[in-house]
């Protein structure tokens, strides 16, 4: 269920917008915030330190990961 959902993240835009183009930006957007939150949330549930920059690290480690495994499948 969980893989259902995390991938239609990226999907939303798809069927909102006619343009793919369009559409790809969009989904780039909010599949990069998603991976912020997710990697702040990821922070805070493991523990990995403390104070706000220990979240913005987990965030944007988050966001690069998943950015390069974005370009790779590209």
């Amino acid at each position: 269920m969980g893989y259902l959902v995390g991938g239609l993240i990226p999907l939303l835009p798809y069927f909102f917008i006619e343009k793919a183009h369009v559409a790809l930006i969009y989904s780039s957007i909010v599949t990069g915030i998603v991976l912020l939150i997710f990697g702040a949330v990821k922070a805070h549930i493991t523990g990995a330190g403390v104070g706000a920059s220990t979240y913005v690290w987990g965030a944007v480690s988050t966001l690069l990961v998943g950015g390069i495994a974005a370009g790779a499948a590209f």
